[in-house]
Order: C-alpha cells, then structure tokens, then sequence
C-alpha cells in the first residue's frame, strides 16, 4: 500500500507519461489505498476532455475482446496511443481480476502506446465496480487518445457502461435468445451501436432485420447503426469505425447535457459508495443487536442514519 507521500509522485509520473504511475495509481484506487481520494481528485482537474471513450457490452462468448483486439490496430495504424479497462470475473479467492479477456489482446503487451488493465467486476450489479469508474478517472488523465471499456457481460441489467462512455457498442451473435428478448428494455436501450459478430453464422441477416425492426420506431437521424463483423477474421472492422465516428459526431449536438448527466451520475456513485463504507462501519454492531432482538433490521437501519446525520 503506497504511503501519502508517494502520491505527489505518482501524479508527477503520470503527467510525464510514465506507465508506472498509473499502474501504481490504479492498484491504490482498486484496494482503497493511503492517498487514494487526493489521488482521484487531481486526476479528476487533469482529465483530458479530448479523448474518445468506447464502451463494449454483450453476453459471454460474443467476441468482445477479439474484436477489440481488432479496433486497437485501426486506431494504431492511426497513431492514437489505446487504453483499455477489461471487466474480468472476481477471482473466488484472491478477489483480483480473473485474466481471461486480456490474453485475447496480448499482440499489444510489447507496444508501449497501448496499456491493458484488469480489473474485478466485484459482483457489481450494473456491470462496472467503482474501481472501474474511478480507473476512468486516471486513464483520462494519463492522456490517452481512446479509452476502451470492455464489460464482464452479466445480462440485461449490465447498463452502466453507457453512463460513463461517450459511445457504447452492444455485440450479439446470430443464435443468441430471440426477437421477444431482444425487445426488452434494458440493455438493447443503451447501445449506440449494434454488432452482429460472428456474421458468418446462419442466422446473421436475420438477426439484423430483427433489430432494425425494433430500431425503425425511432427518427432516421438517431437510430444506432448496425454493423456485420467476424472479428477472428478481421472483417466488418473497418465498418465499426465509421459507425464510432458516426455516433460521436451526432453526440456533439447534445454533448453538453450529455456531459452533466454523466457528471450526476458520477457524483451519485462516488456519494453511494461513501455512504456504503460508514453505513458497513455500524453493520455488524446493528446485526448483533438483531439477532438479541434489541431492534429490528428497519430500526436499525433509521439509528445508522441517525448516527451518520449526528
């Protein structure tokens, strides 16, 4: 665990573009280390405004690390330097990110313009751990041109991403559920893009009528494009970019209100999360007294309150 002292440090590495620091920086935010709120606070007034964020959602399987080991070469060949956060399984045992999707990407670990991070879902219920939203916070600062956000993949309830990228792209694949599933509201409402992966599938020009038939009530001018992939090939990439610049041209129109929801959203979860470390400071003291039948679970509850307002 890094002392205080050591985070002026990490901040004067991290605006030299030294990929130490923010790998240090990262590990204190993930495991609540000494400094971390001064930390995120500094990045916070350092974030770049310019830099474009991507967000990849879709059930296990779908081909989200493979087709965003494919984007990361067009933005390379571009010259945009990549930083990608990947949502793995929490490790049963350790706690710490499950490595599976960043081994997908591994033809990037030796270009010293791309830097992958795992990080533990920590069974968060919108798909994105608070360590995920605040590893934002420093990839931002750090400068990068993209930064790329793939999800864990839980289901229909996995919509955070969108609150916290300007572009989110949804994968399926042809076989996946049906056209009454893929009407549910939920996660099919928060995508700016539809990719159909593993197109050569049968089943892929179906599946596409499907969507653009649910896509059809909205106005011409607002409705996500979508787009053919097969990402092991390489193939329908090309296309995926011109549908990203499509969507973060049209957001420029609203990006300003765009921008304060995200920053309520931003002030929500920082404010829940702190009011979820001291409500746990009480917990076990509440629970005994429960269990003696002192109180009751919402008598305990209001004297938490009482105690956090006192």
């Amino acid at each position: 665990m890094a002392r205080t002292t050591n985070v002026d440090e990490l901040i004067d590495l991290m605006k030299n573009r030294d990929i130490k620091g923010l790998a240090r920086a990262i590990s204190i935010v993930e495991n609540d280390g000494e400094g971390k709120v001064r930390l995120l606070n500094e990045a916070f007034k350092e974030a770049s405004g310019t830099c474009l964020t991507l967000g990849f959602t879709g059930a296990p399987g779908v081909g989200k690390s493979t087709l965003i080991n494919s984007v990361i070469k067009q933005y390379r060949q571009a010259g945009k330097t990549v930083g990608v956060i990947t949502v793995d399984p929490t490790s049963p045992f350790s706690g710490g990110a499950v490595l599976g999707d960043r081994l997908r990407m591994k033809e990037h670990n030796t270009d010293s313009d791309v830097y992958i991070r795992s990080l533990a879902s920590r069974k968060a219920l919108g798909g994105l751990s608070e360590a995920t939203k605040y590893a934002l916070y420093l990839f931002k600062a750090f400068g990068f041109d993209v930064i790329i956000v793939e999800t864990l993949g839980v289901g229909q309830d996995e919509i955070d991403v969108a609150k916290f990228v300007d572009v989110t792209a949804l994968l399926l694949v042809p076989g996946y559920g049906d056209t009454i599933q893929m009407a549910k509201a939920g996660i099919m409402e928060i995508a700016d893009i539809f990719i159909i992966n593993k197109s050569d599938r049968p089943g892929a020009e179906l599946l596409k009528k499907q969507i653009l038939n649910i896509l059809y009530m909205k106005p011409e001018g607002e409705r996500p494009p979508v787009v053919n992939t097969s990402a092991d090939r390489d193939e329908g990439v090309e296309a995926v970019m011109e549908a990203i610049e499509l969507v973060r041209s049209r957001s420029t129109i609203d990006g300003t209100e765009r921008y304060r929801r995200r920053i309520a959203e931003e002030i929500r979860s920082s404010a829940l999360s702190l009011l979820k470390n001291k409500v746990d400071q009480h917990l076990e003291q509440m629970v005994d007294r429960v269990l003696t039948c002192a109180t009751t679970p919402i008598e305990a509850a209001e004297d938490i309150l009482r105690h956090l307002r006192g």
